[in-house]
């Protein structure tokens, strides 16, 4: 790739590439079960596409991920209004949000680098200002760990997430990938993809993964897009329990499994329904 992108590896052949711009994750290349090397995540090849992008390719987003409904809210009893860029509603941080804009580079080791940002109310409407950190490292576990920390000076909202489009054999779409997922729940979304306040079994809906099934039968009838834009909550355990993951997506094509875990009480799952 061109200069300005960061690279990192382990010895397993698991390969990242960031840009500070949005503090991306522009490229993950790992050998399939043929020894081919697969790009599983999209991206572009230059920094030029990824800074005209709006489809937050591989971002970090913030300072909230997903949406707040028109654009406002109120906290510790204040009331806030930001500019909305999702009809009425305000995504991923709004315009001014952590995805569109470059971070300082702060570390780059051979396995791991780290991205510096800063975010206040004047430049994005939202409480509380604060130092976002995000470190991406690869290790020989052939992990790839995203850590996000924020030192805040004030009360504030803070949710990121990384937003990587997941593609593990380089086919046209990824309607025949798998997906197994530990959630018995999952939360109801209005007409606008806002969420209505109401948590919902997934029993006999397209969102029970519980028994692994092909991302197909999610489908819209008639139409090759994937009907997936929701939060899904991860069952609870009691005695608590540590598992190997919460969620599992894999190809049968490559032979690539991606599981993940998470510190967060539920896995958003988006199939670039849109």
């Amino acid at each position: 790739m061109a200069s300005g992108f960061i690279e990192i590896n382990n010895k397993q052949g698991l390969s990242a590439t960031l840009l500070p711009f949005g503090a991306t994750l522009a490229k993950l290349t790992f050998p399939d079960k043929d020894g081919k090397t697969q790009d599983l995540v999209l991206g572009f090849n230059t920094i030029e596409e990824f800074e005209k992008d709006t489809a937050s390719v591989g971002k970090t987003v913030g300072r909230v991920a997903n949406r707040i409904r028109n654009s406002k809210l109120t906290f510790d009893g204040k009331e806030y209004s930001m500019t909305p860029n999702n009809g009425p509603h305000y995504l991923h941080g709004g315009p001014n949000g952590l995805g569109n804009r470059k971070w300082e580079l702060v570390r780059h080791a051979p396995e791991s680098v780290s991205f510096c940002a800063r975010a206040n109310e004047k430049e994005d409407g939202l409480p509380g200002d604060a130092k976002i950190d995000v470190t991406y490292t690869v290790n020989d576990r052939n992990q790839l760990i995203i850590e996000h920390h924020a030192t805040c000076e004030n009360a504030g909202l803070l949710a990121l997430t990384n937003h990587s489009y997941w593609n593990l054999d380089g086919s046209e779409n990824i309607s025949e990938h798998y997906l197994e997922m530990d959630s018995e729940e999952y939360v109801e979304v209005d007409e606008t993809f806002c969420p209505t306040g109401a948590i919902r079994p997934v029993d006999q809906t397209r969102f029970d993964f519980r028994t692994g099934k092909q991302l197909k039968e999610s489908g819209i009838p008639g139409e090759p897009l994937l009907d997936l834009d929701n939060d899904l909550v991860i069952a609870k355990k009691d005695p608590p329990v540590t598992p190997t993951s919460y969620l599992r997506f894999w190809s049968q094509k490559s032979g690539i499994e991606l599981s993940i875990t998470t510190s967060y009480p539920v896995i958003h799952l988006y199939a670039s329904k849109f």
